[in-house]
């Protein structure tokens, strides 16, 4: 029996044939199951329905990204098989979803409302990325965001969801005509038409990341100071400079200094020219220095 054959029988049968109970996610052209294997390994699943090139070089530029790499913060891509035209790629199981449905879902906030365990994420998000960016070839995300954070039983982040990330040429950006990121997350120039997709976008996701992880706010949606509207960079500019915390938030419990720095470093992520923003090495530097 081939590789392709066998793998496809233990993961039809980890999944319970790919029953719906066995559902634990899914994008717009995959569903991801839950399975548990004949060694005992639970994995995530993911079954896609290839139906046009922009799916399937989703699925390569998974294979080719995770493939490659390991790092205790970015998501374990275990293998690949295929069986007829469904891709099945499974990964290293991590029990606690994303990190999206915990920061927003009302019965799930407790797990992540002390800010010891917030800044934790971010440091290991940030650490994860500066790891990907810091490859001899580099790769860039695409597409940081609090739903492609996947936590696992101790809270621990993990990079997931790879279809838009590239290897980044040597002229350190990748020339693409597919569309960037996610709305809220995606930096101006992205915004702007550019076809040059760089670590200095990754950088700027990373930084509204860390703004929605401080106040739980969508960035996909915008929010009211002062009767004026205002995406969630500027309404936090704007606490910040009136001195107001919202007080439903524990941020309210954490030291002044700490909390500037935090502030200080997601600012520079989202400077609009990307030139001036960072790189995730610096990210991690400072971030190591709050105490």
């Amino acid at each position: 029996m081939s590789y392709q054959t066998s793998m496809v029988a233990e993961l039809r049968r980890a999944t319970k044939d790919f029953s719906p109970e066995m559902i634990i996610g899914g994008g717009s052209f995959d569903l991801v199951y839950r399975g548990l294997l004949s060694n005992g390994m639970s994995v995530a699943v993911k079954k896609c329905n290839a139906v046009g090139f922009p799916d399937v070089r989703a699925i390569r530029a998974e294979e080719e990204t995770l493939g490659k790499v390991q790092h205790p913060h970015v998501i374990k891509l275990l293998g690949h098989c295929q069986w007829n035209s469904t891709h099945l790629l499974f990964y290293e199981y991590y029990a606690n979803s994303d990190l999206y449905s915990w920061l927003h879902d009302e019965s799930r906030r407790w797990a992540v409302s002390s800010w010891e365990t917030r800044f934790r994420i971010v440091k290991g998000v940030a650490d994860g990325l500066a790891y990907l960016h810091g490859l001899d070839n580099p790769i860039i995300h695409r597409d940081i965001k609090s739903k492609n954070v996947i936590l696992d039983s101790n809270f621990e982040p993990h990079i997931a969801h790879f279809g838009l990330a590239r290897w980044m040429e040597a002229s350190h950006t990748h020339v693409t005509t597919e569309p960037d990121g996610s709305v809220g997350y995606m930096p101006p120039e992205y915004m702007a038409g550019s076809n040059r997709a760089t670590t200095k976008g990754d950088v700027y996701s990373f930084g509204i990341l860390m703004l929605e992880i401080a106040t739980r706010r969508r960035p996909s949606k915008l929010t009211t100071f002062d009767a004026q509207e205002m995406d969630v960079v500027e309404w936090v500019k704007m606490m910040v400079a009136n001195y107001i915390v919202d007080p439903s938030n524990p941020i309210l419990l954490v030291a002044a200094d700490h909390l500037s720095q935090y502030f200080k470093i997601a600012w520079y992520c989202v400077i609009n020219l990307p030139q001036y923003r960072p790189d995730m090495k610096w990210v991690v530097e400072r971030l190591n220095e709050i105490h």
